[in-house]
Protein backbone atom coordinates (compact mmCIF):
# COMPACT_ATOMS: atom_id res chain seq x y z
CA UNK A 1 0.00 0.00 0.00
CA UNK A 2 1.28 3.33 -0.94
CA UNK A 3 2.31 5.87 1.89
CA UNK A 4 1.71 9.71 1.39
CA UNK A 5 4.72 11.55 1.48
CA UNK A 6 4.43 15.11 2.68
CA UNK A 7 6.51 17.75 1.33
CA UNK A 8 6.65 21.43 1.85
CA UNK A 9 9.33 24.37 0.30
CA UNK A 10 11.33 26.01 2.66
CA UNK A 11 14.51 27.51 1.89
CA UNK A 12 16.35 28.77 4.95
CA UNK A 13 15.63 28.30 8.88
CA UNK A 14 13.16 31.42 9.73
CA UNK A 15 11.08 30.90 12.37
CA UNK A 16 7.86 31.55 11.57
CA UNK A 17 8.49 30.00 7.78
CA UNK A 18 9.39 27.08 9.42
CA UNK A 19 6.67 26.55 11.93
CA UNK A 20 4.21 26.88 9.19
CA UNK A 21 5.89 24.64 6.53
CA UNK A 22 5.68 22.15 9.45
CA UNK A 23 2.67 22.62 10.48
CA UNK A 24 1.37 21.85 7.22
CA UNK A 25 3.92 18.58 6.57
CA UNK A 26 2.87 17.37 10.48
CA UNK A 27 -0.75 18.67 10.35
CA UNK A 28 -2.30 15.42 8.33
CA UNK A 29 -0.24 12.70 10.00
CA UNK A 30 -0.90 14.09 13.62
CA UNK A 31 -4.76 13.83 13.13
CA UNK A 32 -4.21 10.26 12.84
CA UNK A 33 -3.62 10.98 16.82
CA UNK A 34 -6.76 13.04 17.55
CA UNK A 35 -6.11 14.73 20.84
CA UNK A 36 -2.70 15.05 22.18
CA UNK A 37 -3.45 16.42 25.60
CA UNK A 38 -1.34 14.08 28.14
CA UNK A 39 0.21 11.94 25.49
CA UNK A 40 3.88 11.12 25.83
CA UNK A 41 5.85 12.25 22.80
CA UNK A 42 9.92 10.88 21.96
CA UNK A 43 11.52 13.34 20.17
CA UNK A 44 14.66 11.55 18.31
CA UNK A 45 16.71 14.11 16.62
CA UNK A 46 19.59 13.51 14.30
CA UNK A 47 22.49 15.28 16.56
CA UNK A 48 25.45 13.70 15.58
CA UNK A 49 27.45 16.39 16.98
CA UNK A 50 27.51 20.25 17.11
CA UNK A 51 30.45 21.89 16.55
CA UNK A 52 28.21 25.81 16.26
CA UNK A 53 24.22 26.35 15.95
CA UNK A 54 24.46 26.20 12.18
CA UNK A 55 26.22 22.88 12.17
CA UNK A 56 24.73 20.49 8.78
CA UNK A 57 25.49 17.54 10.76
CA UNK A 58 22.44 17.97 13.02
CA UNK A 59 19.12 18.57 12.50
CA UNK A 60 19.15 22.79 12.73
CA UNK A 61 18.31 23.91 16.44
CA UNK A 62 15.15 25.94 14.74
CA UNK A 63 13.14 22.99 13.63
CA UNK A 64 13.90 20.85 17.10
CA UNK A 65 12.04 24.31 18.68
CA UNK A 66 9.16 24.19 16.08
CA UNK A 67 8.62 20.28 16.32
CA UNK A 68 8.31 20.91 20.29
CA UNK A 69 6.15 23.97 20.11
CA UNK A 70 3.74 22.38 17.91
CA UNK A 71 3.18 18.96 19.75
CA UNK A 72 3.33 21.03 23.43
CA UNK A 73 0.73 23.31 21.85
CA UNK A 74 -1.50 20.30 21.06
CA UNK A 75 -1.18 19.02 24.83
CA UNK A 76 1.88 16.68 24.66
CA UNK A 77 4.46 15.71 26.64
CA UNK A 78 7.58 16.35 24.88
CA UNK A 79 11.16 14.37 25.63
CA UNK A 80 14.01 14.47 23.04
CA UNK A 81 16.63 11.78 23.79
CA UNK A 82 19.10 10.67 21.81
CA UNK A 83 23.09 9.15 21.81
CA UNK A 84 25.04 11.45 19.80
CA UNK A 85 28.50 10.54 18.47
CA UNK A 86 30.96 12.07 21.01
CA UNK A 87 28.80 14.98 22.96
CA UNK A 88 26.51 14.17 25.21
CA UNK A 89 22.63 15.54 24.56
CA UNK A 90 22.77 18.40 27.02
CA UNK A 91 25.95 19.75 25.73
CA UNK A 92 24.77 19.62 22.06
CA UNK A 93 21.37 21.51 22.91
CA UNK A 94 23.23 24.47 24.74
CA UNK A 95 25.41 25.05 22.08
CA UNK A 96 22.94 25.56 19.77
CA UNK A 97 21.56 27.93 21.92
CA UNK A 98 18.21 26.30 22.46
CA UNK A 99 18.23 25.00 26.25
CA UNK A 100 16.40 27.79 27.44
CA UNK A 101 13.80 27.73 24.70
CA UNK A 102 13.16 23.98 25.08
CA UNK A 103 12.90 24.06 29.01
CA UNK A 104 10.04 27.17 28.47
CA UNK A 105 8.15 24.56 26.80
CA UNK A 106 8.41 21.86 29.52
CA UNK A 107 10.67 19.46 26.97
CA UNK A 108 13.06 17.36 28.66
CA UNK A 109 16.48 16.71 27.02
CA UNK A 110 19.08 13.82 27.65
CA UNK A 111 20.77 10.85 26.97
CA UNK A 112 19.26 7.30 26.24
CA UNK A 113 20.27 5.05 29.24
CA UNK A 114 17.74 2.26 29.52
CA UNK A 115 19.58 -0.31 27.12
CA UNK A 116 17.96 -4.14 27.60
CA UNK A 117 18.64 -6.49 25.58
CA UNK A 118 15.25 -8.08 23.99
CA UNK A 119 14.08 -10.52 21.50
CA UNK A 120 13.16 -9.41 18.38
CA UNK A 121 10.30 -10.53 16.20
CA UNK A 122 10.17 -12.77 13.29
CA UNK A 123 10.47 -10.24 10.58
CA UNK A 124 13.83 -9.65 12.21
CA UNK A 125 17.52 -10.70 11.13
CA UNK A 126 18.75 -9.99 14.49
CA UNK A 127 16.92 -11.86 16.91
CA UNK A 128 18.47 -10.57 19.89
CA UNK A 129 19.39 -6.61 19.85
CA UNK A 130 20.58 -4.82 22.84
CA UNK A 131 18.93 -1.22 22.50
CA UNK A 132 17.57 2.07 24.08
CA UNK A 133 14.27 0.63 25.37
CA UNK A 134 12.96 4.04 26.56
CA UNK A 135 10.69 4.02 23.56
CA UNK A 136 8.53 1.40 24.84
CA UNK A 137 7.25 3.96 27.25
CA UNK A 138 5.78 6.61 24.78
CA UNK A 139 2.94 6.79 23.09
CA UNK A 140 4.48 8.40 20.02
CA UNK A 141 8.17 8.36 18.76
CA UNK A 142 9.22 11.18 16.10
CA UNK A 143 11.92 10.82 14.36
CA UNK A 144 13.98 13.54 13.42
CA UNK A 145 16.78 12.94 10.52
CA UNK A 146 18.74 15.65 8.79
CA UNK A 147 19.45 14.74 4.72
CA UNK A 148 22.79 14.01 4.61
CA UNK A 149 25.13 11.54 2.54
CA UNK A 150 27.07 8.61 4.65
CA UNK A 151 30.53 7.15 3.18
CA UNK A 152 28.66 3.56 4.26
CA UNK A 153 25.09 3.62 3.72
CA UNK A 154 25.29 6.56 0.73
CA UNK A 155 22.17 8.28 2.45
CA UNK A 156 21.51 8.92 5.94
CA UNK A 157 17.78 9.58 6.41
CA UNK A 158 15.35 8.46 8.96
CA UNK A 159 15.94 4.93 9.40
CA UNK A 160 19.70 5.32 9.66
CA UNK A 161 18.54 7.82 12.64
CA UNK A 162 17.33 5.05 14.49
CA UNK A 163 20.96 3.66 14.74
CA UNK A 164 21.19 6.50 17.57
CA UNK A 165 19.25 3.63 20.07
CA UNK A 166 22.33 1.20 20.18
CA UNK A 167 24.64 2.01 23.26
CA UNK A 168 28.10 3.63 21.98
CA UNK A 169 30.32 0.97 23.19
CA UNK A 170 27.40 -1.36 21.41
CA UNK A 171 27.73 0.45 17.94
CA UNK A 172 31.30 -0.12 18.03
CA UNK A 173 30.99 -3.81 18.43
CA UNK A 174 28.12 -3.54 15.95
CA UNK A 175 31.07 -1.62 13.44
CA UNK A 176 33.27 -4.58 13.86
CA UNK A 177 30.98 -7.38 13.38
CA UNK A 178 29.48 -5.81 10.29
CA UNK A 179 31.37 -3.12 9.16
CA UNK A 180 32.62 -4.58 5.85
CA UNK A 181 29.57 -6.45 5.12
CA UNK A 182 27.22 -3.26 4.15
CA UNK A 183 24.29 -5.42 3.56
CA UNK A 184 24.11 -7.33 7.13
CA UNK A 185 24.37 -3.31 8.62
CA UNK A 186 21.73 -2.56 6.16
CA UNK A 187 19.65 -4.93 7.61
CA UNK A 188 20.67 -4.50 11.44
CA UNK A 189 19.04 -0.61 10.23
CA UNK A 190 16.01 -2.39 8.67
CA UNK A 191 15.44 -4.38 12.43
CA UNK A 192 15.89 -1.12 14.07
CA UNK A 193 12.91 0.51 11.78
CA UNK A 194 10.84 -2.89 12.45
CA UNK A 195 11.62 -2.78 16.21
CA UNK A 196 10.87 1.19 17.01
CA UNK A 197 8.20 1.77 14.26
CA UNK A 198 8.80 5.72 14.92
CA UNK A 199 4.86 6.91 14.09
CA UNK A 200 6.25 10.10 12.45
CA UNK A 201 9.05 10.84 10.53
CA UNK A 202 10.37 14.00 9.73
CA UNK A 203 13.21 15.49 7.13
CA UNK A 204 15.13 18.77 7.55
CA UNK A 205 16.34 18.89 3.93
CA UNK A 206 16.80 22.64 4.27
CA UNK A 207 20.44 22.68 4.18
CA UNK A 208 21.27 19.13 3.85
CA UNK A 209 25.04 17.51 3.18
CA UNK A 210 26.45 15.75 0.87
CA UNK A 211 30.09 14.84 -0.46
CA UNK A 212 31.78 13.15 2.49
CA UNK A 213 29.13 12.86 5.33
CA UNK A 214 27.63 11.99 7.36
CA UNK A 215 29.98 14.66 9.97
CA UNK A 216 32.11 16.27 7.66
CA UNK A 217 30.53 17.33 4.02
CA UNK A 218 29.94 20.22 1.86
CA UNK A 219 26.57 22.18 3.20
CA UNK A 220 23.92 21.93 0.29
CA UNK A 221 20.61 24.34 0.46
CA UNK A 222 17.98 21.69 -0.36
CA UNK A 223 15.23 24.04 0.71
CA UNK A 224 12.78 21.40 1.79
CA UNK A 225 10.71 19.57 4.65
CA UNK A 226 9.41 16.29 4.29
CA UNK A 227 6.96 14.10 6.57
CA UNK A 228 5.03 10.71 6.59
CA UNK A 229 4.27 7.86 9.31
CA UNK A 230 6.35 5.52 7.30
CA UNK A 231 10.52 6.00 7.81
CA UNK A 232 11.45 3.73 4.68
CA UNK A 233 8.63 4.92 2.18
CA UNK A 234 10.07 8.72 3.79
CA UNK A 235 13.69 7.27 2.92
CA UNK A 236 13.00 5.95 -0.54
CA UNK A 237 10.83 9.39 -1.61
CA UNK A 238 13.66 11.53 -0.66
CA UNK A 239 16.39 9.60 -1.75
CA UNK A 240 14.50 9.88 -5.43
CA UNK A 241 14.22 13.62 -4.81
CA UNK A 242 17.67 13.99 -3.92
CA UNK A 243 18.75 12.27 -7.40
CA UNK A 244 19.73 8.89 -5.86
CA UNK A 245 18.34 5.98 -7.73
CA UNK A 246 17.10 3.49 -4.99
CA UNK A 247 18.92 0.52 -6.29
CA UNK A 248 21.92 1.82 -5.78
CA UNK A 249 21.47 2.16 -2.54
CA UNK A 250 22.16 -1.47 0.01
CA UNK A 251 19.36 -0.39 2.54
CA UNK A 252 16.44 -0.26 -0.13
CA UNK A 253 17.91 -3.25 -2.21
CA UNK A 254 18.23 -5.28 1.65
CA UNK A 255 14.59 -4.29 2.13
CA UNK A 256 13.29 -5.38 -1.44
CA UNK A 257 15.12 -8.80 -0.60
CA UNK A 258 12.81 -9.00 2.90
CA UNK A 259 9.57 -7.83 1.41
CA UNK A 260 9.27 -5.01 3.01
CA UNK A 261 7.21 -2.11 1.01
CA UNK A 262 8.49 1.12 0.56
CA UNK A 263 6.07 2.19 -2.32
CA UNK A 264 5.10 5.80 -1.88
CA UNK A 265 2.66 8.62 -3.17
CA UNK A 266 4.28 12.16 -2.67
CA UNK A 267 1.75 15.11 -1.64
CA UNK A 268 2.65 18.29 -1.45
CA UNK A 269 5.68 20.97 -3.66
CA UNK A 270 8.77 19.24 -4.14
CA UNK A 271 11.74 20.95 -4.92
CA UNK A 272 13.65 20.55 -8.10
CA UNK A 273 17.10 19.48 -7.15
CA UNK A 274 20.62 18.61 -8.78
CA UNK A 275 21.69 15.56 -7.65
CA UNK A 276 23.49 15.18 -4.41
CA UNK A 277 27.02 14.49 -4.45
CA UNK A 278 27.34 11.50 -3.24
CA UNK A 279 30.91 9.57 -1.55
CA UNK A 280 32.68 7.10 -3.18
CA UNK A 281 30.71 3.79 -3.19
CA UNK A 282 33.13 1.80 -0.90
CA UNK A 283 32.22 -1.41 -0.86
CA UNK A 284 31.34 -1.30 -5.11
CA UNK A 285 33.86 -4.28 -6.34
CA UNK A 286 34.15 -6.34 -3.27
CA UNK A 287 30.58 -7.14 -2.54
CA UNK A 288 29.85 -8.95 -5.00
CA UNK A 289 28.01 -12.08 -3.30
CA UNK A 290 30.62 -14.10 -4.07
CA UNK A 291 32.38 -16.57 -1.54
CA UNK A 292 36.10 -15.79 -1.37
CA UNK A 293 38.31 -17.28 1.36
CA UNK A 294 38.50 -14.58 4.19
CA UNK A 295 42.47 -14.66 2.99
CA UNK A 296 41.77 -13.03 -0.23
CA UNK A 297 38.74 -11.11 0.21
CA UNK A 298 40.77 -8.89 2.97
CA UNK A 299 43.62 -8.30 -0.18
CA UNK A 300 40.57 -7.84 -2.45
CA UNK A 301 39.42 -5.10 -0.05
CA UNK A 302 42.46 -3.67 0.28
CA UNK A 303 43.39 -3.33 -3.40
CA UNK A 304 39.59 -2.32 -4.65
CA UNK A 305 38.06 -0.67 -1.66
CA UNK A 306 38.05 2.55 -0.76
CA UNK A 307 39.90 3.38 1.94
CA UNK A 308 40.27 6.46 4.42
CA UNK A 309 43.17 9.18 4.20
CA UNK A 310 44.17 12.31 6.50
CA UNK A 311 44.79 15.33 4.92
CA UNK A 312 46.98 16.45 8.13
CA UNK A 313 47.30 20.13 7.56
CA UNK A 314 43.54 19.89 8.48
CA UNK A 315 43.69 17.62 11.40
CA UNK A 316 44.12 19.45 14.82
CA UNK A 317 45.35 15.78 17.04
CA UNK A 318 42.10 15.39 18.69
CA UNK A 319 42.76 12.02 18.91
CA UNK A 320 38.86 11.47 18.46
CA UNK A 321 38.98 9.26 15.36
CA UNK A 322 41.46 6.67 17.25
CA UNK A 323 38.78 6.30 20.01
CA UNK A 324 35.92 5.60 17.81
CA UNK A 325 37.56 3.47 15.52
CA UNK A 326 36.32 -0.47 16.26
CA UNK A 327 39.14 -2.36 15.46
CA UNK A 328 41.82 0.10 16.65
CA UNK A 329 43.56 0.90 13.55
CA UNK A 330 44.60 4.18 14.27
CA UNK A 331 47.09 5.05 16.35
CA UNK A 332 48.22 8.68 17.25
CA UNK A 333 51.94 9.07 16.13
CA UNK A 334 54.62 11.93 16.00
CA UNK A 335 55.12 13.21 12.55
CA UNK A 336 56.69 16.45 11.05
CA UNK A 337 56.58 17.92 14.88
CA UNK A 338 52.87 17.42 15.66
CA UNK A 339 50.74 13.92 16.51
CA UNK A 340 48.46 12.73 13.81
CA UNK A 341 46.46 9.57 13.61
CA UNK A 342 48.33 6.59 11.47
CA UNK A 343 46.38 4.07 9.62
CA UNK A 344 46.76 0.24 9.73
CA UNK A 345 44.84 -0.27 6.43
CA UNK A 346 45.28 -4.00 6.95
CA UNK A 347 43.17 -3.83 10.03
CA UNK A 348 40.25 -1.56 8.79
CA UNK A 349 36.97 -3.02 8.43
CA UNK A 350 35.84 0.37 6.16
CA UNK A 351 33.67 1.00 8.44
CA UNK A 352 34.28 5.09 8.11
CA UNK A 353 33.71 5.78 11.85
CA UNK A 354 36.82 7.60 11.53
CA UNK A 355 35.46 10.00 8.48
CA UNK A 356 32.22 10.57 10.54
CA UNK A 357 33.18 11.49 13.93
CA UNK A 358 36.07 14.16 12.46
CA UNK A 359 35.25 17.03 13.53
CA UNK A 360 37.20 19.49 11.14
CA UNK A 361 36.95 17.05 7.94
CA UNK A 362 40.52 16.44 8.10
CA UNK A 363 39.40 12.28 6.74
CA UNK A 364 38.22 11.44 3.64
CA UNK A 365 38.05 8.56 1.24
CA UNK A 366 39.58 7.25 -1.74
CA UNK A 367 39.15 5.15 -4.08
CA UNK A 368 42.16 2.36 -5.00
CA UNK A 369 44.41 2.42 -7.76
CA UNK A 370 42.22 -0.36 -9.39
CA UNK A 371 38.80 0.57 -7.67
CA UNK A 372 39.43 3.88 -9.87
CA UNK A 373 40.73 1.57 -13.40
CA UNK A 374 37.55 -0.73 -13.15
CA UNK A 375 35.45 2.23 -12.78
CA UNK A 376 37.06 4.16 -15.90
CA UNK A 377 36.28 0.81 -17.87
CA UNK A 378 32.57 0.64 -16.81
CA UNK A 379 32.27 3.85 -17.44
CA UNK A 380 33.64 3.72 -21.20
CA UNK A 381 31.77 0.37 -21.99
CA UNK A 382 28.24 2.47 -21.02
CA UNK A 383 28.84 5.38 -23.54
Amino acid sequence: MSTPVYYAVQKDYAPEQVRQSLRQIVSPLLTNWGDLTGKKVLLKPNLLFCRSNEDPAAVHPELIVAVSEILTEAGASVTLLENPGTQNVNTIIEKMNIASRLTELGVLFNDFTDYRTGTLSDQCCFRQLRIAREFESFDLVIDLAKAKTHAMMTLTLAVKNLFGLIDSADRIAWHLAVGSDFARFADLLLDLYLTVKPQISIIDGIIGMEGNGPGSGTPVNSGFLAASADALALDASVAQTLGTPLEQIVLFRQAKKRGLDFSFTNCGTLPALPPYKLPDPPGRLYAWGVWLPPFFKKQLRNLVGSRPVLAAAECISCGRCVRVCPPQSLKMKEKNKKSVPVFNLNNCIRCYCCQEHCPKGAITTRPQLLSAFFSKLVKLFRR
